[in-house]
């Protein structure tokens, strides 16, 4: 019984995830407005009952879509930012090689991703999914900045950095885009010391 109930819970994850995956591609490709059910539903070719059991309502796949490109994509840089080898000095460095990734290898997410954070100007259920992402990003930056506010302000300028990047022909590569966000990550940094470590993301919140 328990292996019956855990392979319906396996199909039904693998089923969100399809779902999840079309509804990235459905944004990236024709902007947030082209986010409806039955959109995502001919994209990952199943059927529009299929995105309303996971969804059932256009603002819940607009909130789980912009969740799950920008944990994806969040989380990707953590594991880079915090690895056990990787020193607080090589963080400008890691997040150049990481934003020229997002503009090659995850363009698609960071396409969705961009459009929604816009969709939230005139969509307060997405706004606390923005937020969340910007604290996120800045407590990755923190430890380097050496100020939560300068932390801030830098993953603002290079979410601005990449926005315009994604906004020019994909022919023309993200040439120059690291070692423009490497040195906005440097000129945002505080003579002090950090005042927030490694292992305490977040804790701003406690």
């Amino acid at each position: 019984m328990q292996a019956t109930e855990d392979g319906r819970r396996a199909r039904g994850a693998a089923r969100r995830s399809l779902v999840l995956d079309a509804a990235i591609r459905v944004v990236a490709e024709n902007g947030s407005g082209a986010l409806t059910h039955r959109a995502v539903a001919a994209e990952a070719q199943v059927s529009i009952a299929s995105v309303s059991y996971h969804f059932p309502s256009a603002e819940e796949l607009r909130r789980a879509t912009l969740e799950y490109a920008g944990s994806s994509i969040g989380l990707e840089l953590a594991g880079l930012v915090l690895d056990a080898s990787a020193s607080v000095e090589d963080t400008p460095e890691i997040c150049a090689a990481f934003a020229t990734h997002l503009l090659t290898d995850r363009r698609v997410e960071t396409a969705a991703v961009f459009e929604l954070i816009v969709a939230a100007g005139h969509d307060e259920n997405l706004r606390p999914i923005v937020a969340a992402f910007n604290d996120h990003l800045a407590d990755l930056l923190t430890p380097y900045e050496g100020d939560r506010s300068l932390a801030l302000a830098a993953g603002a300028a290079v979410q601005g950095l990449l926005l315009v990047y994604l906004a020019s022909s994909p022919a023309t590569g993200p040439s120059g885009l690291g070692a423009s966000v490497a040195d906005v990550i440097r000129r945002y940094r505080s003579s002090e010391p950090a005042t927030t470590g490694r292992d305490l993301p977040g804790s701003h919140h406690n």
